[in-house]
């Protein structure tokens, strides 16, 4: 692997300056640019609208600092023919290539409205139903893509591309993108074209299999390798290995242990703890195949969604309100307390009645009732007293002083909000993303250098 710091001890002639980015308005072939889309490390990306029949597009343009001796415009030609041999709804469709008057080389794809996978994950925690939904559409793509011969080597976020999709707005459809590294194991689909040399490190170093990171043969198991670290960082929202720099990364491919799932997610499913282990092992002869990938991943989400069902039973529904008629005779009121004083006054109403009633009848009683009468202390803690199925809420402060009796009662206590269930599974850190010395802005090493 080249070194990238540059030793020369004073600068070389400039060359002539070869302008990169293309300003709207300007023409490749048929296209008109509109406006840049993005920038990665090989090329950028541009709205363009076809001159004469007004097809929205997307074009892509080599940097002009790739173009040099080790440049070969083939590499182009050859995404384009890997990505037409795949032909799979899940993989970014390319319809023409061509050639600037600079000498850059270009593609014209279809024009995708969405974001990556990578911004979708930043925007916070994905459920776990969405997150098998899509694995699996990148799993149908690479095993169409393994069939046909070819393996993309560069598994990554950033490379998974969210769309619209009409039949379930719910779920997102995925577009695999950026062909540009892939190896292609049958040759047939272009003898003359020079592939990456073998023992050049290919690929970004966070998602690299061992087997790239030592730069030897890769496979259809490097693909599964790389798809784990993805699941690895979409389920438990960090990365299995995090260092420094690049070089660290790499050894940790091939030495370190990632941490287990079930450390960071308790609740994780078994199976999907298998899974996620097995795709992640050193050698590629002990990791599952894209198809077994595939099969385990539908079994987790039947798993998942039995959980949820069994949640659901668990909750108790809402009781509807009984009527007054409904009630069983043994249930007690609530606010037997209000019941009581509600009960003391009107036996107090109805004794002051019964006294002036009686002073007018008996001449023993020459007395009127000049004030409110005062209870029977008996009397009062008979009505207050509790049945004997249930307590009653007494009264906090009875005054008896005077003629007057006072009852203050504390208000009922209000009913404590009830706490959200907590989680069995832990607080996870926000997803960290070692800074590495990459050359290139989007992390990944140059194959053309």
């Amino acid at each position: 692997m080249k070194t990238m710091v540059s030793t020369a001890a004073a600068p070389a002639p400039a060359a002539p300056e070869v302008p990169d980015r293309l300003l709207p308005g300007v023409k490749a072939g048929p296209w008109i640019v509109e406006h840049e889309l993005g920038r990665g490390g090989m090329g950028a990306v541009y709205a363009v609208v076809h001159e004469v029949i007004g097809k929205r597009a997307a074009l892509k343009v080599v940097h002009a600092r790739l173009l040099g001796p080790n440049f070969s415009c083939d590499r182009m030609v050859l995404e384009a023919k890997v990505v037409n041999q795949v032909g799979h709804p899940n993989v970014v469709d390319i319809f023409e290539t061509g050639q600037l008057p600079d000498g850059r080389p270009y593609l014209v794809m279809e024009r995708l409205e969405g974001k990556p996978l990578s911004c979708r994950a930043d925007e916070g925690k994905l459920p776990a139903n969405e997150i098998i939904a899509i694995l699996l559409q990148v799993c149908d793509a690479l095993v169409a893509s393994h069939a046909a011969g070819v393996i993309h080597r560069d598994l990554k976020l950033d490379n998974v591309f969210l769309i619209d999709n009409p039949d379930d707005p719910a779920m997102p459809e995925v577009k695999l993108l950026d062909w540009g590294v892939a190896k292609v194991i049958d040759h047939g689909v272009n003898r003359n074209v020079r592939h990456t040399i073998e023992g050049q490190l290919v690929g970004t170093p966070l998602y690299l299999s061992p087997e790239q990171a030592r730069g030897a043969e890769v496979s259809a198991q490097s693909d599964v390798y790389s798809l784990g670290v993805m699941a690895y960082e979409l389920f438990l929202e960090q990365l299995p290995f995090e260092a420094e720099t690049s070089a660290e990364i790499l050894v940790m491919h091939l030495r370190a242990t990632p941490p287990p799932p079930s450390e960071l997610w308790p609740d994780i499913p078994p199976l999907l703890e298998g899974l996620i282990l097995a795709m992640l092992a050193k050698k590629p002869e002990q990791r599952p195949s894209m198809r077994e990938v595939a099969r385990t991943l539908e079994v987790v989400r039947m798993e998942l969604a039995r959980r949820c069902d069994q949640h659901a039973a668990a909750v108790p529904p809402a009781t509807p309100r009984s009527s007054t008629a409904d009630l069983a005779p043994s249930a007690p009121p609530p606010h037997r307390w209000q019941y009581a004083v509600g009960v003391l006054a009107l036996v107090a109403s109805g004794l002051m009645f019964l006294l002036s009633r009686a002073s007018d009848s008996r001449a023993a009683s020459a007395a009127t009732v000049s004030g409110p009468v005062r209870i029977d202390p008996t009397l009062d803690r008979a009505l207050l007293a509790p049945r004997a199925t249930a307590p009653v809420q007494a009264p906090t402060k009875i005054d008896r002083g005077g003629d007057h009796v006072v009852a203050e009662v504390a208000p009922p206590a209000r009913a404590k909000p009830t706490k959200p269930r907590a989680s069995s599974r832990r607080a996870l850190p926000a997803p960290r993303r070692a800074p590495a010395r990459i050359v290139d802005p989007d992390g990944t090493i140059d194959p053309y250098r």
